[in-house]
């Protein structure tokens, strides 16, 4: 139910950024060139029922987006709650083999690092991306509705825009996810070596440990620094596309304005009519929009590619194979009986036994707990090429 509020509240907000564009023609068409033909106070009534109109639209897009934050911010942090405590109690089951192959920092890292990475993506790149997606095809249909003549020049800079995004979001999409990899790595050995600086210090390690954390944050580095530069990259490419499509879109509109060229769109579907200048100057809004439109998603895919990323690193641990124990054989406190057996007592008598039961034929034995234990040619390794002792 607040999901659902949260969208039809993102609707209306995104209803309020659209409303601008639509007044701006209304306003010059029928309020500042009616008004310099036929007086202007023949127009005040209807500057103030549009001025009315646009306020109070204003108003409930301010209030659903409070709303929708507000709720956004319950739903996001309830999820991540839950994914949290899912993880920990997945943890908890897991065999000491899992906790050997991967660095205890590295685990903390999915606890941190990967779930806010999933946090920024669902409270604030998911709504951002729904509600642009939402404000441009809306756009779409009403630049449609004004001059298909100018919605076929922002359609071919959407093309450019497109081609732009797929050449260089690939390429910073590829080097987030290794940056979430390599803080992970960078974590994991800090908190080893934290742990271990005894024996750091014993075997006078200090050196090397400072050659191998070098490696790690050399390639943090690395990573982070391609991530962010193909990133920082995109943005100014797409405002300089919506630039020059500013400034078509305004050379084309006055063109067509001064040689009286007939407009086609929809409002004029059933008798051609000329182009004004209230849809030309609504034009170079909505165009602009356009494009800071492509532009607020193009900056949301690094946050979508983290958090995928990170939900990766959560999936592959909440994934894991539990630890089940099998076993059916039961320290107990036993006695002997008259006969010289072994028998279970339901009292402490000092005296322990192994209880066995046996599943082929249902028959119990006891066999007596004795101190004496010995161990030969005996390796152990939760890996045969990792040998632990």
């Amino acid at each position: 139910l607040k999901l659902f509020l949260v969208i039809i509240c993102i609707i209306f907000a995104g209803i309020g950024s659209l409303s601008a564009s639509v007044f701006m023609q209304k306003i010059i068409d029928d309020v500042i060139y009616k008004g310099i033909i036929n007086g202007y106070s023949s127009v005040k009534m209807t500057l103030v029922k549009l001025m009315v109109t646009l306020g109070s639209i204003y108003v409930i897009a301010a209030f659903s987006s409070l709303v929708y934050t507000q709720h956004l911010a319950i739903i996001t942090q309830g999820f991540l709650s839950r994914v949290r405590i899912d993880m920990f109690d997945k943890m908890e089951g897991l065999p000491i083999s899992y906790f050997d192959r991967h660095p205890h920092g590295e685990i903390m890292s999915t606890y941190t690092n990967d779930v806010d990475s999933i946090r920024q993506l669902i409270s604030q790149s998911l709504p951002q991306i729904f509600n642009t997606l939402f404000t441009v095809t809306v756009l779409f249909f009403i630049m449609c509705y004004y001059s298909l003549y100018l919605t076929a020049i922002v359609v071919i800079s959407v093309i450019f825009i497109m081609l732009a995004t797929k050449k260089i979001g690939g390429g910073s999409a590829k080097y987030f996810i290794r940056q979430q990899k390599s803080i992970a790595s960078c974590e994991g050995f800090i908190e080893e070596m934290m742990n271990g600086q005894k024996v750091v210090k014993v075997f006078c390690h200090e050196e090397e440990s400072k050659k191998d954390f070098d490696k790690l944050n050399e390639a943090l580095f690395s990573d982070a620094y391609k991530a962010n530069a193909y990133a920082n990259m995109l943005g100014p490419i797409i405002h300089n596309i919506g630039n020059i499509l500013y400034v078509v879109v305004a050379a084309v509109g006055v063109v067509l304005y001064v040689f009286n060229v007939k407009n086609i769109g929809i409002k004029s579907i059933n008798g051609i009519e000329a182009l004004s200048i209230g849809t030309v100057v609504t034009f170079l809004g909505m165009s602009r929009q356009f494009a800071n439109s492509f532009n607020q998603i193009s900056q949301q895919i690094n946050a979508v590619v983290m958090g995928l990323a990170g939900a990766d690193r959560i999936f592959e641990l909440m994934d894991q194979e539990k630890e089940v124990d099998d076993g059916y054989v039961t320290l107990v406190n036993a006695k002997i009986d008259e006969a010289g057996n072994v028998i279970e007592s339901d009292t402490r008598t000092g005296m322990w036994a192994w209880k066995h039961p046996h599943q082929a034929d249902g028959t119990i034995t006891y066999t007596p707990l004795k101190g004496d234990i010995r161990f030969f040619d005996v390796d152990f390794g939760y890996f045969p090429d990792k040998i632990v002792l």
